[in-house]
């Protein structure tokens, strides 16, 4: 897998651009069919249910691993919670404009796709502390199973969506670049697709059948109001999860790694998450989606990947991302963000020449206290990562900018690879820890600050 280390600490590669963009189209063409296709057409209703048995939960899977970063309030404020509250009243506007009613409940999002973006937002804040839980997946999936049988757990504040598809958030957290790698080299990887392909057959006819509604794979109810005892749902549910991990897999595995001519798509997904629903709503709501030239299922599919493209391009990203950063400007004092955020001491680019000639000092003046030997060690390997660093910095210093990185969806695959600063600071921090004491340094840098006071 061709890979590069950004800012975010996540191996890039076109691997996960494609990946969003496959999903990002099954989300478009199965909320598209939805409408009036499923209710029609029986082999759509086939497809509609295989579907919607696992694009949700690969996309957050694919969402946890970009999350890798320490989580920002504020950012994700301005990321998720604006674009939620935006996009479920643009929905609410939507179905008032068609004629429909709909009760403005922002905190139950109900009858709109902006559900995933609260989730979104409330799972980046958790995922750090409960990400260091051991066994956090099967325990997550053993909550998840009890819950459907709870009253307590519904569409307010999504919790029970929540709760359902935790378990792919942070399984995708957790999942390691080392580990697509494997997937990849399997010689028997071909066999994942043979499965998947049976799994996404039988599952739909066996529900169809028996009549097992697909609101069990949304996860929005209990099982009793999803039509089914609570051991019959359990056993659904967890089917839900073995289908969807195979076909996270089955994608990992098989998705081309290469530059493709829609991969951009992958990087614009959030716009297209936040327009396509309301889009839609219009246009059932005016009756197109009900002429017979709509009601076939490959106009469709030409359609879905029609509102792909567009609302997946550069305008409409530079768009979504303006109103953003607009309301961002206004709502909150634009602060500058720390450029390094892999430090244990984070810094500011106004006092990044400070700092490296402080960190200099202090590893000099430590490597006086050591062995000969040591001491010769650390002050040429500083002197190797300096070499380079001092005559940078001296260019940069001074210098005022502000770096905005880009939505969750869209987050962790910048172009321009990591900064050399970044690898070069946390090589002099692996200095640090060949000296250990790293409360002398501290000491250190305090009595050299109250000196300068004085």
């Amino acid at each position: 897998m061709k890979q590069r280390t950004d800012s975010q600490g996540v191996p890039y590669s076109y691997l996960v651009d494609n990946i969003k963009v496959v999903l990002i189209f099954l989300v478009v063409f199965n909320h598209l069919i939805a409408f009036q296709l499923v209710k029609v057409d029986m082999v759509v209703r086939y497809v509609w249910y295989g579907i919607t048995i696992f694009h949700m939960p690969a996309f957050i899977f694919i969402s946890g691993y970009l999350s890798k970063k320490p989580q920002d309030v504020l950012k994700n404020v301005k990321n998720l919670l604006i674009p939620y509250i935006l996009g479920y009243s643009l929905t609410w506007y939507a179905y008032i404009w068609t004629g429909r009613s709909m009760d403005y409940e922002l905190l139950r999002p109900s009858g709109t796709v902006m559900w995933y973006v609260l989730a979104l937002f409330i799972y980046r804040l958790t995922i750090e502390a409960l990400g260091k839980i051991r066994f956090i997946v099967p325990l997550s999936i053993i909550f998840a199973l009890w819950a459907g049988t709870r009253p307590e757990f519904t569409t307010y504040l999504s919790s029970s969506r929540i709760v359902v598809f935790f378990p792919f958030f942070v399984a995708g957290y957790l999942w390691k670049s080392d580990y697509t790698d494997v997937v990849r080299k399997f010689k028997g990887k071909w066999i994942l697709l043979l499965v998947s392909a049976l799994l996404l057959y039988a599952v739909p006819n066996f529900m169809i059948a028996n009549e097992i509604p697909v609101d069990i794979f949304r996860g929005n109810h209990t099982y009793q109001l999803s039509g089914m005892d609570d051991i019959t749902g359990m056993l659904i549910r967890l089917l839900m999860y073995l289908v969807s991990f195979v076909l996270v897999l089955t994608l990992l595995a098989l998705i081309p790694d290469v530059k493709l001519p829609v991969t951009f798509v992958g990087r614009n997904t959030m716009g297209i998450y936040f327009f396509h629903y309301p889009i839609m709503i219009v246009l059932n709501g005016l009756l197109l989606l009900s002429i017979p030239q709509m009601l076939n299922v490959w106009v469709l599919f030409g359609v879905s990947w029609v509102l792909v493209l567009i609302l997946g391009s550069k305008p409409v990203s530079f768009l979504y991302g303006g109103v953003l950063n607009l309301l961002t400007f206004i709502l909150f004092k634009r602060e500058r963000q720390v450029q390094d955020e892999g430090l244990e001491d984070e810094y500011d680019e106004d006092d990044r020449y400070e700092i490296i000639l402080k960190r200099k000092k202090a590893i000099e003046e430590l490597a006086a206290t050591l062995d000969e030997e040591d001491a010769r060690k650390v002050k040429d390997d500083v002197a190797a990562v300096l070499e380079h660093e001092t005559e940078e910095t001296e260019e940069i210093r001074g210098e005022d900018f502000f770096v905005d990185e880009d939505l969750e969806m869209e987050e962790g695959m910048d172009d321009a690879g990591a900064p050399q600063e970044f690898e070069q600071l946390q090589d002099l921090d692996d200095i640090l820890k060949i000296t250990e004491p790293q409360g002398e340094m501290e000491v250190l840098l305090k009595n050299k600050e109250e000196k300068a006071q004085d």
